[in-house]
């Protein structure tokens, strides 16, 4: 676990890189009937995924970006010790297990996926990276929102909680579509 906010910044920007490019070089080249069909044993499909990802980006986005522009630079935030929230901690380790999860209500995908569904992913996903490194400055641990996606009072999370669980769970679904895509 990186020690301070600037390691904990190159390393979720490094790995949303490579997850960004992964989940671009996959979907692209899937033809819109692989795009929507579904594995066996039923699960989403590679678009139900992406969807799934612009939702929650949907949920997240706007009070992100209060959060983020409500904040100040802080020269010496980068080098502060950075930890996690509870509920930030919690949030990070149950999407990486790799177990099936049920998505937040909230959070589910229509039946069938957008149009331009894998475009609208990537773009969303680039603008998070874009934001994250325009809050490399920001004191990660100092702002703080609640959870869009489960209105519980007590899952609060940092600016750092919230990059991190984006990283994280799109890591998860990357996964996923190459095993939908492996299925098919």
């Amino acid at each position: 676990m990186p020690s301070t906010q600037r390691e904990l910044h190159e390393r979720l920007r490094t790995e949303a890189l490579a997850n960004h490019q992964r989940v671009a070089a996959l979907a692209r080249a899937l033809d819109p009937e692989r795009l929507v069909r579904r594995p066996t044993p039923p699960g989403w499909s590679v678009g139900e995924v992406l969807q799934h990802l612009c939702v929650a980006d949907e949920l997240y986005r706007k009070p992100l970006l209060a959060l983020v522009n409500r904040g100040r630079p802080d020269a010496g935030a980068p080098a502060r010790e950075w930890k996690p929230t509870v509920a930030g901690k919690f949030i990070a380790r149950v999407l990486a297990n790799p177990g099936k999860l049920k998505a937040p209500r909230s959070m589910r995908p229509s039946p069938t996926p957008q149009p331009g569904v894998v475009e609208d992913f990537l773009a969303r996903d680039r603008r998070m990276i874009d934001l994250m490194d325009q809050a490399a400055s920001h004191d990660w641990r100092a702002l703080r929102m609640w959870s869009p996606a489960v209105p519980v009072p007590i899952l609060r999370l940092n600016l750092g909680d919230v990059f991190n669980i984006h990283v994280v769970h799109v890591r998860r679904h990357l996964a996923q579509m190459e095993r939908v895509v492996q299925s098919l």
